[in-house]
This record gives C-alpha cells, structure tokens and sequence, in this order.
C-alpha cells in the first residue's frame, strides 16, 4: 500500500487548528496523546508519508472533562525510541512551542534538543521547527521546507 497520508501527533488545540489549516492540501490524522500516537504507528505506519511530532504531550487523550492526564515533557523522543525499536522509520518532523526544556541536569535549549534528536534518530528524524503563532510565517516556512525536503512534489 502507498503511503498517503500525515500522522499529527499534537495536544495543544490551537496548534491543531494551525496545523490542520496549513495542511490542508494533505491527507493527515491527528492524535493529541503519547499512547494514541504510539497506537497509530504501530497499526498503520505502512499508511504515513510523514510525521509532524510534538515533544511535550499528555500520555493519554484527554477526555471530556480532564486534560489527559500526566504530560510527558520529553514525549516525542520516547516515540522516536519507540519508532526505532519497532523499526518504524517515517521521516519525522519536531514541531514545539518550547524554546527551553529543563532537565535534572539543567536546561537543554531548542538547538541542542534538535541537535541531540538528529544524532539519536539520523535514519528518519528530519529537524525541527518553533512553533510560534505571532510569526505564523516563519513557522510555516520552515515546516514547508522540511517537508518539501521528505518529499520535493508533496506542494508541486
């Protein structure tokens, strides 16, 4: 089967929405949790083109009345460990509103997240991009960039 669609793996709605809308010439799934994410890999990787991955998520898809529950600061790089385990290696795109991640050995910044991301997953991890809704463009542009690196005619 031909690889045809985008897998989203994000929480935070208005990024969603953002997403959905730059997207649009896609066929793409969303999924807001680190175990609804891992799910869908493990069923229908065969089905994905690309990944568009958030690092900070909750483990579970939140329900009507909570946010899903605990949040997992480093979520995205224990899907990419998944991803590599199971030998799962869709082209992968780091998407966070982050700027700083703090670690007990203290803060990794943006740069070094995806430095250390590239040297880790080098098979299928393709960089990251910073979300940042006040320059919509900038984000757009680079996230176009790498797709456009995965696949040249994705836009053509």
């Amino acid at each position: 089967m031909q690889m045809s669609k985008v897998l989203v793996i994000e929480d935070d709605r208005i990024k969603i929405e953002k997403i959905s809308s730059f997207l649009d010439f896609e066929d793409f799934i969303i999924k807001e949790s680190y175990h609804s994410g891992l799910e869908e890999l493990n069923n229908n990787s065969h089905l994905f083109k690309y990944l568009i991955l958030d690092m900070t998520i909750p483990l579970w898809d939140r329900g009507k009345s909570d946010l899903g529950g605990t949040y997992e600061q480093f979520g995205g790089e224990r899907i990419l460990k998944e991803m590599r385990r199971r030998k799962k290696f869709i082209p992968t795109i780091l998407l966070s509103m982050f700027d700083v991640f703090p670690t007990t050995g203290g803060n990794l910044t943006f740069k070094e997240l995806d430095n250390n991301l590239k040297s880790q997953f080098p098979d299928f991890y393709k960089g990251a991009v910073f979300y940042n809704g006040v320059e919509e463009d900038r984000w757009k542009k680079e996230l176009k960039y790498l797709i456009d690196s995965i696949n040249p005619s994705i836009n053509d």
